[in-house]
């Protein structure tokens, strides 16, 4: 998570193979990315982006388009195709009929599902989803979030998940990495990013919060900075309740 601008897209297109690393090392499973065929690349990971409708052949049915990755790879047989195909369908809440549609048959929901599926069909090891809900209204968006963490718990895999919305990462995300100008400010849960961040962008970028400049007691914290105090913490009350 982290503004506009910061870094995110371009280490999407790192992990992609879009673009390669100026130093360091990507690994997936303990496989080095860097110099990895661009195939063996995409049956470890497989993007989603915002807009579905821009990535779906528009002249190829539902089921085609989430075959293709399958058929691709050019050793899948034409039965075990059609059954991860109806698997896939069936996992991102799609029927068999709706995959006889075209892309602009279906709603922009629908068809961003579509993309989820042609991303599992293959199985890979990581799914990266570069603002995936950003074209969808607010209720969808809420109700994608909710059907994307438990179809991450299903599939068992790891969903690595772009986005610029802090509310949205903080519900969904198992872990959070919070960017600055191209630089990792903190990685940790949602809740210690949110109760305990590390410095000052963190905590004026995520969420609402007061910071307090001042010295601590020694029995507190023993230094003297800034301190965040979130909003919900701050209890008013008589010196006799110690409040």
């Amino acid at each position: 998570v982290g503004e506009s601008g910061c870094g995110k897209t371009t280490l999407a297109r790192m992990i992609l193979g879009l673009m390669e690393p100026s130093a360091g090392e990507e690994l997936v499973d303990g496989k080095r990315l860097e110099g990895m065929d661009r195939r063996a690349r995409a049956r470890l990971i497989q993007p989603v982006f915002q807009d579905p409708f821009s990535s779906l052949n528009p002249r190829r049915r539902v089921r085609d388009i989430i075959a293709m990755p399958l058929v691709a790879q050019g050793d899948v047989t034409t039965s075990e195709v059609d059954r991860r195909v109806a698997e896939s369908l069936e996992r991102v809440g799609l029927s068999t009929e709706q995959g006889t549609r075209f892309p602009s048959q279906l709603s922009g929901g629908q068809r961003q599902r579509v993309a989820l599926a042609r991303a599992l069909v293959n199985r890979p090891s990581v799914l990266l989803l570069d603002e995936p809900l950003g074209a969808l209204d607010l209720k969808l968006r809420q109700q994608m979030q909710i059907e994307l963490k438990q179809l991450q718990r299903e599939v068992g895999i790891t969903f690595i998940f772009v986005t610029h919305d802090q509310e949205e990462a903080l519900t969904m995300s198992d872990r959070i990495a919070v960017f600055d100008k191209g630089r990792i400010q903190q990685i940790d849960k949602p809740s210690a990013i949110y109760e305990k961040p590390q410095n000052r962008f963190v905590a004026d970028f995520v969420g609402v919060s007061n910071l307090i400049s001042g010295s601590a007691a020694q029995s507190i914290l023993g230094k003297t900075g800034t301190y965040t105090v979130r909003p919900e913490k701050i209890s008013l009350g008589s010196a006799a309740s110690n409040a």
